[in-house]
């Protein structure tokens, strides 16, 4: 696979190309020092994989992050740094994985294939940011249902006939899945790969990736992370 490699720190973005490049089956075909020669470079050689650091001159990581998306790359930021705003905005922003740069160099080289392969990945730390962030959104959920109680089922009477066909103000309705796409999402929110869903599901890999797009267009999403996110939040 090939990877585009973005840090602007020499030592770490050398220790990084090195350890990329030990792998028979990755080759590094681009590096960066910040963030838009990251976007000018991954337009240019059109990378499979972008490893890219979270702070960086010029833009950041989480800044550059749907710009890349847009060249057909994964993303995959990696960083010195495991706090909340990083890891929750990188995921926002459509990365499909967030590491620590404290990782083993096997763990980092299994994440860029992961990612290629469409997986989701995310460090310890990371992980313990987005399960701290979904607790803290339901107890925010809880508290605002308790301050404010829904209205009673009673009809109420009102003089505009359209009303009863309008949603509520902020009230958006969920997309509609398949059977399938319900399937692959929950098994997504559950940390599945790719190939352990096929496997779970009895369909080929191929079968899996085609149901997730979907089920990401109708989302407007743009990453399994975010899928899986979505689905913890509206149906965990």
């Amino acid at each position: 696979m090939r990877v585009l490699v973005a840090d602007d720190h020499p030592a770490v973005r050398s220790g990084l190309v090195a350890l990329l490049d030990s792998a028979a089956d990755i080759t590094v075909i681009a590096e960066a020092a910040d963030g838009e020669s990251a976007v000018a470079a991954a337009r240019e050689h059109r990378p499979d994989v972008v490893l890219t650091d979270v702070r960086m001159p010029g833009a950041t990581g989480i800044e550059i992050t749907p710009r890349l998306r847009e060249t057909g790359a994964n993303v995959l930021v990696i960083s010195g740094f495991d706090l909340d705003d990083y890891v929750l905005g990188a995921l926002a922003a459509g990365a499909d994985g967030y590491l620590v740069k404290s990782e083993d160099p096997q763990r980092i080289l299994a994440a860029v294939r992961d990612v290629h392969r469409g997986d989701a990945v995310l460090s310890a730390a990371a992980t313990r940011a987005v399960v701290g962030a979904l607790r803290e959104r339901s107890a925010s959920v809880g508290r605002e249902s308790d301050e404010h109680p829904q209205p009673s089922s009673d009809p109420v009477p009102t003089s505009d006939p359209a009303s009863d066909s309008r949603p509520a103000p902020g009230v958006l309705s969920e997309p509609t899945f398949t059977r399938r796409e319900e399937d692959v999402l929950a098994l997504v929110a559950q940390g599945l790969s790719n190939q352990q869903i096929a496997s779970r599901l009895f369909v080929e890999i191929t079968t899996v990736k085609s149901h997730l797009s979907h089920a990401l267009m109708k989302l407007q999403l743009d990453s399994r992370v975010q899928a899986a996110l979505w689905w913890r939040q509206h149906r965990g």
